[in-house]
């Protein structure tokens, strides 16, 4: 079973504590899927900063293949963030030179794939298209506009929603949406509200799995998403899998940052492009 995760990364800038560990959602799906069992791979671009440093180290540490990555000139992405009351709040980015358009070894790269995850913060969706030539696509849209998942679901066949404010009847009618625009499997998180998921006709509540301590919920949604991913390739039937997405993802809640890696603060800088949380 092979996952690759193409896009985003970004060091996770917690203000409050002065540190940052390694994130970005495609990174964190080539983490998570490699933990899990999976076969994984990440093609994605760093910064020539220390900040690229961090992610790439932490990516070779968890044996992910990272043989398709690059790096330019410029800094690398970055999220600032505070803990409140053990959960996340943004409070600003930087993207960096993460933008980056696939070239064919990345395609040769993808040829060998069971799936093809990417997302809403990865600047690929003009190549989505093309993704799902070459193998499965799973994509986060996370809390995206209608207008903006509907263009791209034709090419997804794994569809991930974050959505923690919908009744049961509003969650129903997305994933017909969803799956009307070409969707094959449509997960719908809800946070401390569980989960839904829609597959092979069948729609399923999952309530969320009680963690044993939280620490953090950063990375819970993407360690959702490789969980769902690696039992659903496995073979898991619907019940099966939606459980072991969500003791993965309350399990991720357990550690500070996405998936480890602290490292001192002190040598970021705000950077050029840096955007405030509105």
């Amino acid at each position: 079973m092979k996952v690759v995760a193409i896009g985003d990364n970004c060091l996770d800038w917690y203000l409050d504590r002065q540190m940052v560990h390694p994130g970005g959602n495609a990174l964190n799906v080539a983490v998570y899927s490699h933990r899990l069992g999976a076969e994984s791979a990440y093609i994605g671009q760093f910064g020539t900063d220390w900040a690229g440093d961090v992610m790439i180290h932490a990516l070779e540490a968890e044996g992910v293949d990272i043989s398709r990555i690059r790096r330019a000139p410029g800094t690398s992405g970055y999220a600032t963030i505070e803990t409140v009351q053990g959960d996340r709040v943004f409070r600003g980015s930087s993207n960096g030179v993460v933008a980056f358009r696939p070239d064919p070894e990345d395609y040769a790269l993808m040829a060998g794939a069971d799936v093809i995850h990417t997302g809403d913060s990865s600047f690929l969706e003009e190549h989505v298209a093309d993704f799902a030539t070459v193998a499965p696509v799973s994509f986060d849209f996370s809390i995206k506009p209608d207008e903006y998942c509907a263009r791209l679901l034709p090419y997804v066949t794994y569809a991930t929603f974050s959505r923690p404010g919908l009744t049961p009847d509003e969650v129903e009618k997305l994933i017909g949406w969803a799956r009307g625009l070409g969707a094959a499997e449509v997960f719908v998180t809800q946070g401390e509200a569980g989960s839904w998921s829609w597959v092979d006709g069948r729609l399923h509540h999952e309530p969320a799995t009680a963690a044993t301590r939280i620490v953090d919920t950063l990375g819970a949604g993407d360690s959702f998403i490789a969980g769902m991913l690696v039992a659903r390739l496995d073979g898991a039937p619907l019940e099966a899998a939606a459980a072991r997405a969500s003791a993965f993802a309350a399990q991720s809640c357990g550690t500070l940052g996405a998936f480890g890696y602290a490292e001192s603060a002190e040598r970021m800088t705000v950077a050029p492009d840096h955007c405030f949380a509105s």
